[in-house]
């Protein structure tokens, strides 16, 4: 059984943002390479951050798993440095 608990708009702008920051690098590693992959995902995670703080300005209102929407960035961010340390040791 899956079990997800989310507040306010959580269960939407998490999988939206981390969508965009995917389909992003999608797009860019189309056109760039390897280093179009990590902007699009760096593209995301800024997404991410800024819409979640925007959304959650007053309180930690929304939220997935407990975590507020911004604090989901640091996770994204992982990826993306994952992304560059595999381009750069390859």
């Amino acid at each position: 059984m899956l079990l997800i608990v989310w507040t306010g708009l959580g269960l939407l702008i998490v999988p939206l943002l981390i969508g965009a920051g995917i389909v992003a690098a999608m797009l860019l590693g189309e056109l760039f390479g390897p280093i179009g992959t990590s902007v699009g995902l760096a593209v995301g995670t800024v997404l991410l951050v800024v819409v979640g703080r925007a959304v959650n300005r007053h309180h930690n209102e929304h939220t997935l798993y407990g975590i507020p929407v911004q604090h989901w960035a640091w996770i994204q961010g992982f990826f993306t440095a994952f992304s560059i340390v595999l381009i750069l040791t390859s």
